[in-house]
Order: structure tokens, then sequence, then C-alpha cells
């Protein structure tokens, strides 16, 4: 087992952790609330309350040719974690699995099995960064991209087991092409926010990479699972950034989009991360703006990452040069993320943001640096396997820069009278 040290409340306070503070009323458009710390771009990871203690053990390693598996995507169905397709270049690996891969293995998570099994491949092309999500005993998954034409991918496909047998089926596809989107279900209804378009150039988030679907990476679709055949539906386009990668999950019975990255289709030509968060209310038909990442950070894994029905974790990541805002301006980034190895880049910090008292926080931090990483909450575990690391050693097991790791995080609750005390000790 791993643990990682727990970082105690630094004794230097020199900062105003007013991002701390519960909001006094529920500001709606695009003026954010009016939450900020003094000092920002010197705000540290662990200044954050602990709000959940995290302990990591490895497990069975995914069975990906060159042990190589980078934004793979899945969920648990019939007590089976699901990891599919990816990217990775194993170059020991047949051509056919050299890149891309469309392969799909499962864990039995009870039970006598401590392996991976190989299930069907997944119909379509081979890609990464699809959106994938359970709903009851079916993953549904659509979209991805890769370096091949043609770049991103709108089919969608079901995952079941029926008398004992796997199978694939075919779903609508969603009205445009994306990569790296959001994900998440409320009860029946699965939401899809986000994402990007790319062309072997670059990134688009702003519009698609033909200009005509604006604000692509601020979109949300809707798909009713009771009746696939009538296909997605728009809803209202969110007043934020556009972006790939965020955080996104249900709590609630709200839709929460929490960082991300843009594109690279902006006024300064670059990548950036986003820091503005958001929530959307199905019943109402409407967004709100929630307070700001205390610190500047995104490449998030989404759909069942909310712990205990309210607290979202945001694991691992990275942090751009400058951050996005929603008019289009772009300034420095801020904060310092926790990194497990510190001359290495990508971070190994698990924030935590509550949904109930609209906090901040933070649990143990991973035990190596993760960008992107797939995660799926199960109760009081996370399950994380894959993605970028620049290399790191696990329970004395060396893995490259995109492992077929896999890591369980045993979560626990802290009592929250303990962490509010912290919030009040630091005012």
């Amino acid at each position: 087992m791993v643990r990682t040290q727990r970082l105690g409340v630094p004794k230097t306070l020199g900062l105003v952790i007013a991002v701390f503070l519960p909001l006094c009323s529920h500001l709606q458009g695009q003026d954010a609330p009016k939450i900020q710390l003094a000092e920002a771009d010197q705000t540290a990871w662990d200044i954050l309350p602990q709000m959940l203690n995290i302990t990591y053990a490895g497990g069975p390693e995914v069975p990906s040719c060159g042990r190589s598996l980078q934004t793979s995507n899945g969920g648990i169905i019939h007590d089976t974690l699901i990891s599919v397709a990816g990217f990775g270049i194993p170059t020991t690996c047949p051509e056919s699995e050299k890149k891309f891969i469309k392969k799909v293995y499962g864990l039995k998570l009870r039970g006598s099995s401590s392996a991976w099994k190989e299930l069907p491949d997944l119909p379509g092309s081979r890609r990464q960064a699809h959106a994938a999500i359970p709903v009851g005993n079916r993953l549904y998954l659509w979209g991805g991209f890769s370096y091949f034409d043609p770049y991103t991918y709108r089919d969608g496909y079901r995952l079941s087991k029926e008398r004992g047998e796997w199978i694939w089926e075919s779903m609508p596809d969603l009205p445009w092409a994306t990569g790296g989107a959001g994900i998440c279900a409320i009860d029946e209804k699965i939401y899809i926010f986000g994402g990007m378009d790319y062309n072997r150039e670059k990134m688009y988030t702003n519009a698609d990479r033909n200009g005509k679907i604006p604000r692509l990476g601020a979109r949300l679709l809707v798909f009713d699972t009771r009746n696939p055949n009538a296909g997605w539906k728009n809803l209202a386009i969110c007043p934020g950034t556009a972006r790939w990668y965020p955080a996104v999950s249900a709590a609630g019975g709200k839709v929460y989009v929490l960082g991300g990255l843009s594109g690279g289709d902006n006024a300064a030509g670059q990548y950036c991360t986003v820091v503005d968060n958001w929530s959307y209310d199905p019943a109402r038909s409407q967004w709100e703006r929630l307070p700001d990442l205390p610190i500047a950070s995104g490449n998030y894994p989404s759909g069942q990452i909310t712990y205990d029905g309210r607290f979202i974790l945001l694991v691992g990541g990275y942090q751009y040069a400058s951050i996005l805002n929603p008019d289009g301006s772009v300034r420095p980034s801020y904060g310092r993320p926790y990194k497990h190895y510190k001359k290495k880049g990508y971070y190994a910090d698990v924030m935590v943001y509550d949904t109930k008292t609209r906090l901040f926080g933070r649990g143990d931090p991973l035990p190596l640096n993760n960008n992107m990483p797939s995660t799926v909450v199960e109760g009081n575990r996370f399950h994380m396997f894959g993605s970028e690391t620049e290399e790191a050693i696990v329970e004395g097991k060396h893995y490259e820069h995109r492992p077929n790791l896999y890591l369980i995080g045993t979560i626990a609750p802290i009592d929250e009278r303990d962490w509010r005390d912290q919030i009040r000790f630091l005012k």
C-alpha cells in the first residue's frame, strides 16, 4: 500500500483564503462570484483544507501492448471495471496496436479473479479521449480523436452483457465530432459537454475546424437512454470559456463543469488553462457560475468522479502558462499545484469541490504525477488507470510516460467540522 504524506496547514498564513468562504447568493450569468485570493499566484495546493483522506494501492496492470496506455476511458458495469481503447507508442507491438488501439479490457472487482480479461474490441476506429459513462449495467461511449483522417469522431456505441456474452451495439451519432468532451449521467439521461475538433494541425474549441459550429467547446447535449432513437438534443450553451478535458460530473440533479483547457484557436494562439466553473440545472434549463478554481489547473477526468453524492474529485492534471477567460482575454496562470516528482511535468494533486458548501479543498495526493488520468469513483474507492506521467515508480514498479498502471484510491471522509475549522483558522 502507498500512503502519501498528508501536508499540514502551513504556519505562514500571509494569504487571505477568501476562496473558502461560502457564497452569499447564487449569482447568474457571466460575472464570477466575488471570491478571490490575495496574492493568488502564490497560493499552494497544501493550503486548501483537507476534506478527504485517501490511501493508494496498486492493482493488476492493464494488459496493453508494451505496457503503454494513455487517455483510455470506461466505467463499471456488471461489477467489472472496463477500459476502452486509448493511445500509446509501444515500438515492440504489432502495427495494428501502435499509437491508437481499440482493445477493451475488463477487471472483475469482486470474486476470485484478479486479472484483466480481454473483451470484444471497440467496433469503431482506434481512438483516444472518447467520452464514456455507464447507465444501469450498460456502458455508453461517444467521440474521441486520433491522428488519422477524419481525426475526430462522432460515432457512439453501447457495451452490455447478455446471457454471459459481452456485446457492442451502435448508438446514434453525436450532432458533430468531438474529442476530450466531458460526460455524466443523471438517472437515465446522458449529458455531454464541450470537447474539441482536430485537424492534425491544432485543437479547436471556439468553433469546429471549419468554423460552422460556433462555441463548440461550450455546448451541452442530452441523450435519453430510454428513447435512443430520438438521438441527441441541444441544450443551452454555457456562457463560460469553451474547453475540452473539463471535469464534468453530476451531483444533486445538476451537471457540474470544472476547469479544462482551451483549443489553440484564440487571440493568443495558444493552449490555455480554463478556471471558470459552472453548473447546469436541467429542471430550470439554466447555467450558474461557480467560484473559479483556487489554483489554475485542468486536464481532468470526467464522468463518475463524484464521491458521496457531493464531492467532485479533480485528479491530477496540468497547468498551462496562461488562462483563457470567458471574454476571450488571456492572463497568467496562478497557484502552485502539487507534484510528486518536483522536477517533472504534470501534477499529483487531488483537488475536491464540495457541491454542498461550494468550497474547494483537497484529498491526499497521488503517488505519481498524472495528466488526464482515467478515473472512476465507486463507493468509497476510485479506480485510476493509464495516461501521462513522464515516468514514475509505484510500489517498486517502473512505469513509462504512458503507463498501464492501475491504481486504487480508498476514500475516507474527514468530519466537516474539522475542515471548516481549518478554514476559520486560515481566515
